[in-house]
Order: C-alpha cells, then sequence, then structure tokens
C-alpha cells in the first residue's frame, strides 16, 4: 500500500512515519519545520492538499493535523476551526476524489467527562472549541467510504526526536508543570500502540470509529508524577488553582477499549510502558 500522512513532522507522525515505513511506501508532510523526507503542504487549502494528493495517489491518507490546546481554541476560535475542521475537510474531500482510505486522529475530549468509559456509539457531548470542532471533522470523514476515526486518550511516550518524555504537547522541560486538578481520571494511551493498532484495522480492512486508550484507569496526576520520576522531575509538578482557567478539563475522559479487544488487539499497560520509555532515556 502507498499511504499518505499529513503533518508527519509531529510526535504521531513522526512515529507513524518510521513503523509504517518498514512494510509500505509512505510519504508525508510538514508545514511549519523544514523535514528532510518529507513534503511541504499547507492543508487549510484545500486545492494545494487535492493537487497533492492527485499527483501522488497514496491508497491511504492518514490525518494527525490538530490543534489540541483548548485554551488556544477558547481564545482563537477561527484558528481552531481551521486546524481541527477545515483541514480535515479539505483531505476528506479530496480522499473522495481519489478514492482513497481516510484515517483521522480524534480525541476523547469531544466528551464531557461526566461518566467515563466511553464507548465508539455513546453520543459526543461537547463543552468547549475544540471539541465541537473535533466532531466536525469527524461527522466529516465518517461520510466518506471506509474510512477510519480514531478516538485516543492523552498519548504519551519518548520523543526520539527532542530526547524527551511528551504527554500530550507537554514535556518535563519546563520548571514547572502546572496542575489546576488532582481528581481527573485517565487510561492515557502509550503512543508507541497507536502506529501498529492503525496497521492492523488496515490490514483487516476495518472502518468506522475506534477507541484507542491504555488498559487501566488511572489517576492523571499519579500518571504525570509518575512519569516524572524517570527524568527525576517530580518536583517540577505543582498544584495550582484552576477556578479562573479559560476551559475545564472533563473529570473522566476515559475510553472503553472493548471493540478493539474483541479485534485481538491489546494495547501496553501503563507500568509496561514505563519500562519502555526507561530503555530509551537509558539508551
Amino acid at each position: 500500500m502507498k499511504i499518505a500522512i499529513i503533518s508527519a513532522s509531529g510526535f504521531l507522525g513522526k512515529k507513524l512515519f518510521k513503523y509504517l515505513s518498514e512494510n509500505h511506501e509512505v510519504i508525508g508532510t510538514y508545514f511549519e519545520k523544514e523535514e528532510e523526507e518529507l513534503y511541504y503542504l499547507d492543508a487549510t487549502k484545500f486545492e494545494d492538499v487535492k493537487d497533492f494528493l492527485l499527483k501522488h495517489r497514496p491508497d491511504i491518507v492518514i490525518d494527525t493535523i490538530a490543534l489540541t490546546s483548548s485554551v488556544a481554541c477558547e481564545k482563537n476560535p477561527e484558528q481552531c476551526r481551521l486546524l481541527n475542521y477545515t483541514t480535515a475537510e479539505n483531505i476528506a474531500k479530496s480522499c473522495e476524489e481519489i478514492n482513497a482510505k481516510m484515517v483521522f486522529i480524534s480525541s476523547s475530549y469531544i466528551f464531557d467527562g461526566k461518566k467515563g468509559d466511553y464507548a465508539e456509539e455513546d453520543k459526543p457531548s461537547p463543552e468547549n472549541e475544540y471539541a465541537k470542532n473535533k466532531i466536525l471533522a469527524e461527522e466529516k470523514v465518517l461520510k466518506l467510504k471506509d474510512s477510519i476515526v480514531i478516538r485516543t486518550e492523552p498519548m504519551y511516550g519518548y520523543d526520539d526526536n527532542i530526547n524527551q518524555i511528551k504527554f500530550g504537547t507537554g514535556t518535563f522541560e519546563k520548571e514547572v508543570i502546572e496542575v489546576g486538578y488532582t481528581n481527573l481520571l485517565r487510561n492515557p494511551t502509550f503512543i508507541n500502540d497507536i502506529p501498529e493498532i492503525i496497521s492492523k484495522l488496515l490490514e483487516k480492512r476495518k472502518s468506522g470509529i475506534f477507541n484507542i486508550g491504555g488498559p487501566e484507569k488511572i489517576n492523571f496526576l499519579d500518571f504525570l508524577k509518575k512519569l516524572a520520576l524517570l527524568v527525576n522531575a517530580e518536583n517540577n509538578i505543582k498544584i495550582v488553582d484552576s477556578s479562573n482557567w479559560v476551559v475545564k478539563s472533563p473529570k473522566d475522559s476515559s475510553l472503553n477499549i472493548s471493540k478493539i479487544n474483541s479485534l485481538g488487539i491489546k494495547t501496553t499497560s501503563f507500568e509496561k510502558a514505563l519500562e519502555i520509555i526507561k530503555k530509551s532515556i537509558n539508551h
């Protein structure tokens, strides 16, 4: 198969590019920072996306573009719509033109977090601009024949390119990691799992919505502390008053992963992931 990864320069994009290149012809794009092997593409421009995909004619197109900061999305809703919806719409329309299968990366944050353990068929309950635009993008992508929407919990892992642990968009490079909530529940997604799972879903010719998260639900503050211990950064975590924050974090955004489990697909436990990350740090 020929696979195009739109935004292959990000944390997930790089992991996908490396993993999928082992068995497939893979091309990728960047937008801001020029990268060797990747093509420049401004996915906010429909004609540019269409021309790029018409030229390369991939069988599969994976869209990892996102403005994931919910605060930035609230402060600039136009930019949020442009990056979280318009880009997906442009890619979906272009995929339809060349009859390519589209894979879209979405988020558990489309839910309000009031109940947790969300299944694929649960109705989204958006409470901010980020969630609203992600849902619009999902709806657009799911209209395509055989498309896949991947919903994930916050991603974490080791970023070989910056030699740092990443959790969401954060790292422990900052002197202070501000935490406004001590009772959040998550089943974070070990980023190394995602490329393999997407590959398996493609091999099995699956379509529709699939949740990817860790096998256990954990307190997010405990999660951060255990990651921080790997790089002696536990003192960098500071509890702060969040009452004036622009966006409230969902209390329990955990995803039910029984659907992928039923396909024989398992995800990595947090303790096992910590071992893998520790080896990467010491490598």
